[in-house]
């Protein structure tokens, strides 16, 4: 395999259509949002200038929606990966010679009952190389599953490594970040130390009602470029098309990120857009041979720190399926209350007491 050192990276920044519950209108959405991808995949590797070899999409660019549902609602928004839809973006790779990093919502047949949030990338023969199951954010969110609710089976069925998976390529060593996951540090982390170059951050960041939201993401992406001596290619969806938060429901602010920290591309605000930028693997691999490298991190140190912590624990839904949001947020309650019980965390006062 020969190596490509210095090529260039995109992001799709897209206008994605909420699917519809109906089987004939979902199967109609799904392939409008991918044909739409394949014309912007087109545009950003044409012109005989492009020297693209990975595009990014955004994190629910091609089978969601986003509003509350039941559980078999979820269902049926869900595909297999590989599947259908997977085959049609792996002919847009072959046609152009690219890896692609995408997302859809999944039902595996060994998982009755549970869906996963799945990023996944393809390379240029169409094939799905890697696969990486979203760890964080149905504590809140929506309720799929996530490896360490199912920890055990997922690592005898896996292996450990692919809670972190690492593509090794061509064109680099490629891992997958998916969206809030950015917001937890080890998880950016635990990919570079499974090899990843190159994280790409497939993403649906939403405007919030907090102003600084939109520069918390910005200082994310920074940061996890500089600490783990990454390139970071970030996609956010640009644009909500039939969904309950807005049209411009989305921030946009896509960026692409050296492994010194800087943002060397990025588009301004929502809509839709795509942009690329240089990666230079030579660079990246002289500058992890300086004095900040892994072999520094002070690991076992670490680890003990996180045993002895209160946190999302491994196997808490590995004896039934999630069935409803409500039973992730009275889990994150629950501890919430026993950092509280155990002196770490103070409750805030509702009313002032009395002098």
């Amino acid at each position: 395999m020969a190596q490509v050192l210095n090529y260039e990276i995109a992001c799709l920044q897209t206008r994605s259509r909420a699917v519809s519950l109906d089987e004939e209108e979902r199967d109609r959405d799904i392939r409008e949002n991918i044909a739409r991808i394949g014309e912007m995949i087109d545009y950003v590797t044409a012109f005989g200038n492009s020297e693209v070899r990975l595009a990014v999409l955004p994190e629910y660019s091609i089978n969601a929606r986003w509003q509350r549902l039941e559980l078999e609602d979820w269902f049926r928004l869900c595909t297999t990966i590989p599947g259908p839809y997977t085959e049609l973006l792996g002919e847009k790779a072959k046609q152009r010679n690219i890896f692609i990093a995408a997302n859809l919502f999944e039902v595996h047949p060994d998982f009755p009952r549970r869906f996963f949030n799945c990023s996944f990338l393809i390379d240029p023969s169409g094939a799905v190389i890697l696969k990486h199951w979203k760890n964080n954010n149905n504590a809140w969110v929506f309720p799929y599953t996530t490896p360490s609710d199912i920890y055990t089976e997922f690592c005898a069925r896996f292996g450990r490594e692919n809670l972190f998976p690492v593509a090794r390529t061509e064109i680099g060593n490629i891992g997958l970040i998916t969206c809030g996951e950015l917001g937890f540090p080890e998880n950016a982390r635990c990919t570079m130390m499974n090899g990843a170059e190159i994280l790409a951050h497939l993403t649906s960041e939403p405007h919030n009602m907090s102003h600084g939201d939109v520069y918390n993401w910005e200082a994310y992406r920074m940061t996890r470029a500089y600490e783990n001596k990454c390139y970071l290619a970030a996609a956010n969806i640009g644009m909500y098309e039939g969904a309950t938060r807005g049209l411009f429901g989305s921030h946009g602010d896509s960026g692409i990120y050296s492994f010194d920290g800087g943002c060397i591309n990025r588009i301004r605000g929502a809509g839709e857009a795509t942009i690329k930028a240089p990666v230079d693997l030579n660079a990246l691999r002289r500058a992890r041979a300086k004095p900040f490298h892994p072999v520094t991190i002070r690991a076992e140190m670490y680890a003990r720190e996180y045993e002895a912590s209160v946190g999302w624990p491994n196997d808490g839904f590995a004896d039934r399926p999630i069935e409803s949001i409500e039973e992730t947020r009275a889990q994150f309650r629950r501890l919430v209350e026993e950092r509280r019980a155990r002196g770490i965390d103070i409750a805030p006062r509702e009313w002032p007491e009395d002098d």
